[in-house]
């Protein structure tokens, strides 16, 4: 039994001299391998043959941790910048060209670290530097090509592909750039003892500092608010920027110097938003510089508001951002003269809400609608020639979903008027078969209600099927608004417009029409007789001359035609006339008016107007097909571009 004790002792005391000496063994091997990775690493602390890996290494984190925000910022929400092309192409050359010299320095190089164990990660690194070498120049060629096709006042019909191209092209560079950054840096500092751990601590701050800036930006880019955090809107006179240049400029607008504009403004580019004068000379639109051709010296807001695109097609239609009209109003050089159709029966009336109060059907889709607003009161006329043409702005106040529209001006609609113009043609027809006087009749001088004439469109959230489906809501209504249609004081004008193209036209026919009732009872009676029927004293001018073109499907569109067929029976009794009108239906036919079955061509053109083509306006207003079909037609005829204008 004791010889058995004293065997275990001595067993037990082996295992455990063998144990520890195992354990002993393990401790001088890790403390040798310890050491051998120690001397590696201090092998490899900066030298001349690391300078190259080192320069990769810092100069592709200061480029895609932070100089690749900021030119994304630069181009992404420097939207109102005179120059971001140019500010988004500098900071992009500072990122692209350190990162190419980086690449091929470790290409061309032999100055990579041992990454012990992470050979294979190290390959997929290389790979993926090898394609992004690549995606990154040919970004970069885009960029330059996408620029010059920007600035360039051709029509560019694939410039939306290649931005979208462009941009998404470069969301996933920036995204395999930020990946390929950490991936780098993972590989650099898991295998510096010591070091790795607080250099990734300092690297994964810098990265989440990033993509945290870039949401507050876009945050403060979604709300408008990104110009006015560095500019605020100059307190100046908005009727006048100062400039000598300018000041001509707003001269030639206001007073219709359309040949001055023509001679001594043909490189700028100005349009009008609302009622206010914007030169946009100096900025490259970000669909292409041609837009800018395509709407210089024309009302803007149709296109701002999404109302409708381009009227060749070339731009479709698009409703731009809140940024987009901060834009303009930081670039106003003064503002039109303004109309007071509608005047405040108190100076202190501010309020834009007006009451939908009546819908009268016109035809299957146009009704006639009526506004209310108790504050205002509405004038009952235009007073010269040159007044019209005028829009109002819309928007419901219930649904915020339904856009902003512009609708024409149509006091000539209005219920008082209609009743007036009856009686008028009445007392006129008359005082002409019967050579006698009779009693007059008299014009309202307010209207009960701001008339308007709209077409329903089955478009989903559209303003025209929202406002024919809720009478008696409130809606903002501001203006007048807009250029008037520039007619000259004398000469021949030409007028083509389609469906509800003639809309914009119906208060200058209806002006026309009291110029010719008011002609024949001054031929008639005399001035103090005919003044009775002008108690506006409206500024009556019959040395114009209009040939109006008005294509319709049926006689149901034919609205205004209680203005149009009373011009042409009346002006018989005048020395010349004032209207040409053809009509383009199908199988109807009107005592003195032409009417055609035929398209709108150079042929039919040619035929009514003639090779002498002696008019000093064209005015187009129609369905989108209409307008796009038009003005190449009057071109191969000889018409100048700066005659054709689209309302």
């Amino acid at each position: 039994m004791l010889f058995l004790v004293i065997a275990l002792q001595s067993s037990l005391a082996q295992q455990v001299y063998e144990q520890n000496t195992h354990i002993a063994f393990l401790e001088n091997s890790n403390f040798k391998q310890l050491n051998q990775h120690e001397s590696n690493f201090e092998e490899e602390e900066p030298s001349g043959s690391n300078v190259l890996f080192y320069y990769h290494q810092y100069a592709n984190f200061i480029t895609w941790a932070i100089l690749v925000d900021l030119g994304i910022i630069a181009n992404r929400y420097g939207i109102l910048l005179q120059y971001k092309i140019e500010v988004h192409a500098i900071i992009m050359t500072l990122v692209i060209v350190p990162s190419v010299l980086a690449e091929l320095f470790m290409i061309f190089g032999d100055a990579e670290p041992e990454l012990y164990g992470q050979e294979g990660l190290e390959d997929i690194h290389g790979l993926v530097g090898f394609f992004f070498l690549g995606v990154l120049i040919l970004q970069a060629i885009g960029g330059i090509v996408l620029k010059f096709c920007k600035q360039s006042l051709q029509i560019q019909n694939y410039l939306k592909i290649q931005s979208l191209f462009h941009i998404y092209l470069g969301y996933a560079i920036y995204i395999l750039g930020k990946i390929e950054l950490g991936f780098g840096y993972y590989l650099s500092y898991t295998n510096a003892p010591n070091e790795g751990e607080g250099s990734l601590i300092s690297f994964w701050c810098v990265y989440s500092i990033m993509f945290f800036w870039r949401i507050i930006f876009e945050f403060f880019y979604q709300n408008g608010k990104i110009y006015q955090m560095f500019k605020k809107e100059e307190e100046r006179p908005r009727q006048h920027s100062g400039s000598l240049q300018d000041s001509l400029l707003i001269q030639y607008i206001t007073q219709n110097e359309q040949s001055q504009l023509q001679n001594e403004f043909q490189n700028k580019f100005w349009v009008i938003f609302n009622n206010e004068i914007i030169d946009l000379t100096e900025f490259v639109h970000p669909g292409g510089q041609y837009i800018w051709k395509k709407v210089k010296g024309r009302e803007i807001s149709r296109f701002i508001y999404g109302g409708c695109g381009l009227e060749d097609d070339t731009a479709k239609q698009f409703q731009h951002s809140h940024n987009a009209t901060v834009l303009l109003k930081n670039n106003v050089i003064g503002t039109l003269n303004q109309i007071a159709f509608i005047t405040p029966i108190d100076e202190s009336a501010k309020s834009t809400q007006w009451r939908l109060e009546t819908i009268k059907v016109l035809n299957d889709k146009t009704s006639y609608f009526g506004f209310q607003n108790p504050q205002y009161r509405i004038l009952s006329q235009f007073t010269s020639i040159h007044s019209f043409g005028k829009y109002f702005q819309i928007q419901s106040f219930e649904s915020k979903n339904v856009p902003i529209r512009q609708y024409t001006c149509v006091s000539s609609m209005a219920p008082e008027n209609a009743d007036y113009r009856r009686e008028l043609v009445k007392y006129i027809e008359f005082i002409v078969n019967n050579n006698q006087q009779t009693k007059q009749p008299l014009q309202p001088k307010y209207l009960n209600e701001l008339p308007m004439i709209i077409k329903c469109y089955d478009s989903q959230n559209g303003f025209s099927k929202y406002v024919h489906n809720h009478k008696g809501e409130f809606y903002d209504i501001q203006g007048p608004f807009g250029p008037p249609h520039g007619i000259p004081n004398r000469g021949k004008i030409v007028i083509i417009c389609g469906g509800t193209g003639i809309f914009p036209f119906l208060d200058l026919l209806d002006f026309l029409l009291k110029t010719i009732t008011y002609s024949i009872t001054l031929n008639k009676f005399g001035k103090q007789v005919a003044d009775n029927l002008n108690p506006h004293e409206c500024q009556f001018n019959t040395n114009i001359h209009i040939t109006l073109f008005f294509a319709v499907a049926n006689r149901a569109e034919l609205i205004g035609s209680d203005i149009l067929f009373p011009i042409i029976q009346l002006q018989k009794h005048l020395e010349s006339e004032v209207l040409r009108l053809i009509i383009k239906i199908r199988g109807e036919r009107y005592e003195g008016v032409e009417t055609i079955d035929e398209r709108f061509s150079k042929v039919m053109f040619d035929r009514v107007l003639g090779k002498n083509l002696d008019y000093q306006r064209y005015l187009i207003c129609g369905p989108p097909q209409m307008q796009a079909s038009v003005p190449p037609i009057l071109q191969e005829m000889g018409v100048q571009d700066h005659l054709i204008h689209f309302i």
